[in-house]
C-alpha cells in the first residue's frame, strides 16, 4: 500500500526539455519581430526630416519677405538655426536659392540611427514659382523625384 501512494505523487514543474522549447519559440519570435520593429521605428523617425525642412521653409519665407531673394544657407536665416532637425537625426542644408525659389535637403546624420535607412536616407524639398515638390534620396545619392518608393508620405 505504501508503494502505491508514493508512485502516485508527482512533483509539479517543468522539465528541461519543455523550458528549452519555450526559450526556442521566444527566440524565434524575437528574430522575426525585431527587424520589423526596427523598420517601423526608422519610418517614424522620417517625420523628423519633414519637421526640420518645414521649419526651414517658414524661415525662408521670413527672409524672402524682407529681402529680394531667399537665403542661400541655414546660417543666414533668422533665429538660432542649427542646421539639424528637431530630434537631431538629420542634417539640414540649403542647396540653392534665388529670388523665385530654393532647394533644401535633410540628410541622415552619420552618427544617427537613421543613417541605416539606405533606401530613404534623405529628403529634398524644391520650391520654384510657388510650387513645392518633395523627392527622396537613397544611400547612393540617387534622387527619386516621383517618390515612388513611398519614403516621405505626408
Amino acid at each position: 500500500m505504501r508503494h502505491a501512494l508514493s508512485s502516485a505523487v508527482r512533483t509539479a514543474g517543468f522539465t528541461l526539455i519543455e523550458l528549452m522549447i519555450v526559450v526556442g519559440v521566444i527566440g524565434l519570435l524575437g528574430l522575426i519581430a525585431y527587424p520589423s520593429f526596427q523598420d517601423v521605428v526608422r519610418k517614424s523617425r522620417r517625420a523628423d526630416a519633414i519637421a526640420g525642412l518645414t521649419q526651414l521653409q517658414q524661415l525662408q519665407e521670413r527672409v524672402r519677405g524682407q529681402q529680394p531673394s531667399y537665403a542661400d544657407s541655414v546660417a543666414l536665416m533668422p533665429g538660432p538655426p542649427t542646421g539639424l532637425s528637431p530630434e537631431r537625426y538629420y542634417v539640414l542644408a540649403v542647396n540653392a536659392a534665388s529670388a523665385s525659389g530654393y532647394s533644401m535637403t535633410a540628410t541622415a546624420s552619420a552618427s544617427s540611427p537613421q543613417y541605416a535607412d539606405t533606401k530613404c536616407r534623405g529628403l529634398r524639398v524644391d520650391m520654384a514659382g510657388g510650387t513645392i515638390t518633395y523627392s527622396s534620396i537613397n544611400a547612393a545619392g540617387d534622387v527619386d523625384t516621383t517618390n515612388a518608393n513611398g519614403c516621405w508620405k505626408r
